[in-house]
């Protein structure tokens, strides 16, 4: 569905044939729609001789279209006196309307520390900034956090606990990896994910990472990853 979204976006030329999609969907009136595209490429109705159907399984050889999905989707070859038809592709609002829901804006936080430390820290960006309560990565959408990972590694001459905790404008979301040196020290990894909708932000919020030490627990080389998700465009 995603590359459907794709075709709606841009006019493409494809062997000198104009494509234009018109989401006005596969409705009693599509004729007067597919008139509409026509002429906002300069060519008068008075000119259409002929609108036909195009079959999917069987293109034009001046088109061509790979990896579809053609659920709700219909192509239409305008004839309009030229040696080159132009071709309409139309898709319906249901279509469409699925095509939206399904898309989402992922993207992942990048934060990290390589020196060794055994004091409660903030991490760093990948630029060498030291995130803090106010300082971090400032959202540009409403969104959601879904996902938090972390590999890092522990040493520790007794039992210890190792947090890595998100804030959000100074404040813990409640959203975290955690670590125990109990049984054994070394290199551990962690990763949890949440539905969207649970631990939001607004755009403007700040989006920082600490790693919260408790007990005798020397902590290196950490690298965790936070994902966002937001709905719009």
């Amino acid at each position: 569905m995603k590359k459907i979204f794709a075709v709606l976006g841009i006019f493409i030329v494809i062997l000198a044939v104009g494509v234009f999609a018109e989401t006005a969907g596969l409705s009693p009136n599509v004729e007067e729609a597919i008139k509409k595209v026509t002429e906002s490429k300069g060519i008068n109705e008075s000119q259409i001789k002929d609108i036909q159907q195009v079959d999917f399984n069987n293109l034009p050889d001046e088109v061509k279209i790979a990896n579809i999905d053609k659920t709700n989707i219909a192509m239409y070859q305008v004839d309009y006196g030229d040696e080159k038809p132009i071709y309409v592709i139309t898709v319906s609002n249901e279509a469409f309307q699925k095509t939206v829901e399904a898309t989402a804006n992922k993207m992942f936080l990048d934060f990290g520390y390589s020196k060794e430390f055994k004091e409660s820290t903030f991490l760093l960006t990948p630029t060498g900034v030291q995130t803090n309560s106010e300082k971090g990565y400032v959202m540009i959408r409403d969104g959601s956090i879904t996902g938090i990972s972390t590999n890092l590694e522990l040493s520790s001459k007794g039992a210890g606990e190792v947090e890595v905790i998100i804030y959000k404008n100074g404040e813990q979301v409640g959203f975290r990896n955690s670590f125990s040196t109990e049984g054994s020290s070394g290199v551990k990894s962690d990763y949890d994910s949440q539905s969207e909708g649970v631990v939001t932000f607004e755009k403007g919020d700040i989006i920082s990472a600490y790693v919260k030490i408790n007990g005798d627990v020397n902590v290196k080389d950490v690298i965790t990853l936070i994902e966002i998700t937001s709905n719009q465009a």
